[in-house]
């Protein structure tokens, strides 16, 4: 079986992501899910919270593994014997960004970016909305904010995130 890679910061992880890392799976692949530090973004959760909801998050999926790595992802690729890596996209803007990425990635390890098209009902799914919603959030309205949330996340990762920021 073929080792995929789908790296992100996946902060956090989405039903959108795990669109892609269930449509990796449908193609034969045995998924590696990279949670990535990007130094050029401030993150919400630490890494290993981001690990951690990963894999609460991807409970139940057979052949999917996540791994935390502070490093880039063409070495990444390399260590971990990767034979491909996965790259969904919402839009065209997320498309040429991804290709950008692809071009950086095969320049460096050799390995072939393939896109996946998110499904047409998460197509307004970004981690970024769901740190807004929490930001905006005060703790007296946490139950409003986690129904919000909860469209974007998976119930065990919205439970763990409302766990995390109000306990």
């Amino acid at each position: 079986m073929k080792r995929c890679l789908i790296s992100g910061s996946f902060d956090p992880i989405t039903i959108g992501h795990i669109d892609i890392i269930k449509k990796a799976l449908d193609m034969g692949y045995s998924v590696i899910v990279g949670v990535f530090n990007n130094e050029e973004k401030a993150h919400f959760f630490d890494l290993q919270t981001r690990v951690k909801l990963c894999k609460i998050a991807i409970q139940g999926l057979e052949n999917v593994q996540v791994i935390g790595s502070n490093g880039m992802v063409s070495d990444f690729c390399i260590s971990n014997n990767i034979d491909v890596i996965i790259r969904g996209f919402r839009n065209n803007m997320d498309y040429a960004f991804e290709t950008e990425m692809a071009v950086y990635n095969y320049k460096h390890c050799g390995i072939n970016t393939h896109f996946i098209a998110s499904s047409s009902e998460y197509l307004n799914i970004s981690s970024t909305k769901v740190r807004d919603i929490i930001k905006s959030n005060k703790k007296n309205e946490s139950d409003n904010d986690f129904t919000n949330i909860k469209n974007f996340l998976t119930d065990d990762v919205t439970e763990e995130i409302r766990r995390i920021k109000y306990e």
